[in-house]
């Protein structure tokens, strides 16, 4: 059986030396990689669900990729792929695409700014 964590510290380890350590740990930015964590787990899960309508190899393929995502950028460099997977046409295809392009803008703003300018350079 492995001993617990604190039967690491020696005796001559001051208990307050540690506390104080864990005590100066910036519980903002803990905060807010917290919430930057939720907010891409909520993009990975509506493009999952995004990608499991898509059938043959290319949906497989997309699931994969999907699956494998550990941030933000790998599902904005997937959203060209994906939009042209989804059927294109209905109703429904349209607000899976408005709802994949406003999750991706909660994790990533300004995201499509470079997209809107290369469009414009056209």
């Amino acid at each position: 059986m492995m001993p617990a964590p604190r039967h690491f510290l020696s005796a001559a380890t001051p208990m307050a030396a540690v506390a104080g350590w864990l005590a100066a740990n910036d519980v903002d930015d803990r905060t807010a990689r917290i919430a930057a964590r939720r907010s891409f787990v909520h993009v990975k899960r509506c493009f999952m669900a995004a990608v499991e309508r898509i059938d043959g190899r290319r949906g497989q393929w997309l699931k994969h990729q999907v699956r494998h995502s550990n941030e933000a950028v790998d599902l904005w460099l997937l959203r060209g792929a994906v939009f042209d997977a989804l059927p294109p046409r209905g109703h429904a295809a349209r607000e899976l695409r408005i709802e994949l392009q406003r999750a991706l803008e909660s994790v990533m703003p300004g995201g499509n700014d470079d997209e809107r300018a290369l469009l414009m350079a056209f």
